[in-house]
């Protein structure tokens, strides 16, 4: 292994892996935990939905997905443990130990609108995995941890989700809904006797009870609101942390590397510590084949090389600027589906041998 790439990678407590959706980010953190548990790390692969492969030789079996798991089959220097984020469950436990009330805890996750926003609110499993990430950072059982990033169009969602969330629960927001007391907010100024008819009409016809969930909802929130402020303060300091380093995952193609460019430039702008570029399935550039594979092979190289020349024009500029800073690793299209830890293992040593 390449002991200017990994030995400076893993001295780091904590490795966020960021890029676009479709860029292969769950396989290379898979992967950087394969190489880490290999030098002797014991190292923790946080996985937001690994394919079916992935997640079958990461030891994430049926029943066992959301719970640290030693990874089966495994014979490294270190040990290599997966844990699979279930946004649902991790935001119910900060609920259910968060709040000042039980009582409100208890009707807070009853409610239908809180179920439908923990689940699909913008942010809300960006943010469940930091969560998850702030309350393991500290657990001296893993020498290293590897988060893969939820899947996002785009990255920097990811980032910002913390202060989305903690928008959604401030004090201001839900005063202006409900009032002091529930009873003078704006859904109580809404509801007049007028509208009263119609929501009755309207929930006989529908069984919702949308304007009462509405106000339970955020008569529930203020039993969480304080810890949801310290945990975004938290999460805050844990990324901008001197042992967190960001590894930017991208694709071969210039839509991808132009989106990684971007967020290579907030990341910047942010103070974060991006350390290394990874530009994943790219070109193969020089393919060893046997002597008799050379001649009926060659042609068909050719219209390939051909057809990535383009591509690889665009990568090279990318590539020449992000090396002022950082390390840019290119790892080949294996076209094929990493299966297995030997898969996992191969893109490893990829990682290993290919930096700029």
């Amino acid at each position: 292994m390449t002991p200017t790439l990994f030995d400076r990678l893993f001295k780091n407590k904590i490795l966020i892996c960021v890029g676009s959706g479709g860029v292969g980010k769950t396989t290379v953190s898979a992967s950087l935990a394969v190489a880490a548990a290999k030098s002797g790390k014991r190292v923790l692969v946080m996985t937001i939905d690994p394919s079916r492969r992935l997640k079958t030789a990461l030891g994430l079996a049926p029943g066992h997905e959301t719970s640290i798991t030693r990874v089966p089959s495994q014979n490294y220097q270190g040990e290599m443990y997966a844990l699979l984020l279930d946004a649902e469950a991790i935001f119910r436990e900060f609920v259910t130990s968060s709040s000042t009330n039980p009582n409100l805890a208890d009707r807070l996750l009853k409610n239908r609108l809180y179920r439908q926003l923990s689940t699909t609110l913008s942010g809300s499993q960006e943010f469940t995995s930091l969560l998850q990430l702030s309350k393991i950072a500290t657990d001296e059982r893993f020498d290293l941890i590897i988060l893969d990033t939820p899947p996002a169009q785009h990255a920097i969602e990811f980032l910002e989700a913390p202060e989305k969330i903690n928008a959604l629960f401030q004090d201001k927001i839900v005063r202006w809904f409900i009032g002091e007391d529930t009873s003078g907010g704006i859904i109580q100024r809404m509801i007049t006797t007028g509208t009263r008819t119609v929501l009755s009409a309207l929930e006989r016809i529908t069984g919702s009870h949308f304007m009462r969930e509405l106000n339970d909802f955020f008569a529930s929130v203020r039993s969480v609101q304080t810890k949801i402020s310290e945990k975004t303060q938290a999460v805050e300091a844990l990324l901008h942390s001197n042992t967190t380093a960001f590894v930017l995952v991208t694709g071969f193609d210039s839509a991808k590397l132009h989106e990684a460019e971007e967020l290579n430039a907030y990341l910047r702008a942010s103070g974060f510590h991006l350390d290394t570029v990874i530009i994943n399935r790219a070109f193969v550039q020089n393919i060893e084949m046997a002597e008799p594979q050379v001649e009926a092979l060659a042609g068909e190289y050719e219209k390939w090389r051909k057809y990535h020349a383009g591509r690889e024009k665009v990568y090279l500029e990318y590539a020449e600027k992000w090396r002022q800073n950082l390390t840019v690793i290119r790892v080949p299209d294996l076209n094929r589906e990493v299966a297995g830890l030997t898969g996992l293992e191969g893109i490893a040593y990829e990682l290993s041998k290919n930096a700029f």
